[in-house]
This record gives structure tokens, C-alpha cells and sequence, in this order.
């Protein structure tokens, strides 16, 4: 099993998904939500932003180390499985012998945390040509300011056909994972003071409700 210390350094033009424009934008605006280097919240993603990465997006949630959910999956992803993605386990899109190293991937998504892309292979049988894609993977915040959320998409590069399908780490192929080092406000000091006034450094919070 390939280890997550052992994947390769590469240029980020040689990543998983690095041409794929659909994750691209998807990435793009996962990336100006990040005001002041944050993670960006799972309150903070409009559906209507993303429109064309719609299709193939999801929103994990990370129900225990290695397990996660699909709270919410596109139009696509319900074509590969050929059934509602909504609520099933990631792990429903792969292959069995691969799923302990994609498991380990999306952990270290949640936990490091880190931008994940694993190139994908689907492969061919005498019934269908083999299906080759991408699963990115983006850190968000659940309303506790925990990583146990992420906003992901799974691109394909042909369509997926008639008969389910099932995913592999495509051979030969780098896997991205670039950590993550948000500098959150809550490490900085606040200034001493001298009166009793709202302290610009601790801003006032809202109160939000999460149903993600």
C-alpha cells in the first residue's frame, strides 16, 4: 500500500486534476473563501457559485477515522453509482481492494488537513471501456470549527455508461496532497485594555446553525 509520506513531489502542474477546469473552479472559489487563510466553513458554500462543478460535487462528512458520508452529491455522481448518492459512504465509489489507501487519503484530508486529488481508474471489461477521472478533496469547517466536513467533486473523463461503476488509484499517476497552515486568529494575543470596549482582536461571533 502506498503511503501518504511516500507520494512523490511534484510540480503542480503534474497533480491529479491540475487541468481539469471544472476542478479548477471549484478549487478557485474553495480558495476565496479562505479569508485570512481559514478554512472555509460549510455555511460559507453557495451552490449557486459553483455551478458548473454542481454536477460532480459533494460534501463529506467525516463520521468516524476513515468513514465518510455523502450529505449532499451531484447529478453525476448519482450516474456513476446509478442510484441516490446522498448518504452513502464514499467508500461506495471504489473498488474493494483499493479502499483502505483512499480511506488513508481522505483522512489525511480531514485530519492533516490537506487538498487531496487522487487520479481514479474504473477499469474495462469486456462490457464497458475502462473509465478514467479525478475525486478532489477541500477541507471545510463544521459549525464547532472542526475539519470534519469537505467539499469534493469526482470528474470523469468519458461518460460512465449503463452498468455502475467502481473506482481504483489509477497507476502511474501523483496523487496530490499539499497540508494545509491556516493562521488562525485565536493564536495571535490581544492587546491589553485600558477600557471596557469590544476588543477589535476577537471579533463578535454569530450564532449559525449547521444542519450539514
Amino acid at each position: 500500500m502506498t503511503s501518504v509520506s511516500d507520494i512523490p513531489t511534484r510540480r503542480r502542474s503534474d497533480k491529479a486534476g491540475a487541468n481539469n477546469a471544472t476542478l479548477n473552479s471549484l478549487e478557485a472559489y474553495w480558495q476565496n473563501l479562505r479569508h485570512a487563510q481559514k478554512i472555509p466553513s460549510r455555511n460559507d458554500i453557495e451552490p449557486r457559485q459553483i455551478d458548473d462543478a454542481l454536477p460532480h460535487a459533494f460534501i463529506l462528512q467525516r463520521v468516524a477515522p476513515g468513514v465518510a458520508r455523502m450529505r449532499v452529491a451531484g447529478q453525476n455522481l448519482h450516474e456513476l453509482l446509478k442510484m441516490d448518492a446522498r448518504g452513502m459512504p464514499i467508500s461506495t465509489l471504489i473498488l474493494p481492494e483499493a479502499r483502505e489507501e483512499i480511506a488513508e487519503l481522505i483522512e489525511t484530508a480531514f485530519t492533516t488537513p490537506a487538498i487531496v486529488a487522487i487520479p481514479l481508474l474504473s477499469p474495462g471489461t469486456i462490457l464497458r471501456q475502462e473509465l478514467t477521472g479525478t475525486m478532489l478533496l477541500l477541507p471545510l469547517l463544521d459549525a464547532k470549527g472542526e475539519t470534519t466536513r469537505i467539499l469534493g467533486a469526482l470528474v470523469t473523463d468519458d461518460a460512465p455508461g449503463n452498468r455502475p461503476r467502481r473506482f481504483q488509484i489509477q497507476p502511474g499517476k501523483a496523487i496530490r496532497n499539499d497540508p494545509l497552515r491556516p493562521q488562525l486568529a485565536s493564536v495571535q494575543t490581544a492587546p491589553r485594555q485600558t477600557k471596557k470596549e469590544p476588543s477589535a482582536a476577537r471579533p463578535a461571533l454569530r450564532l449559525v446553525v449547521n444542519n450539514g
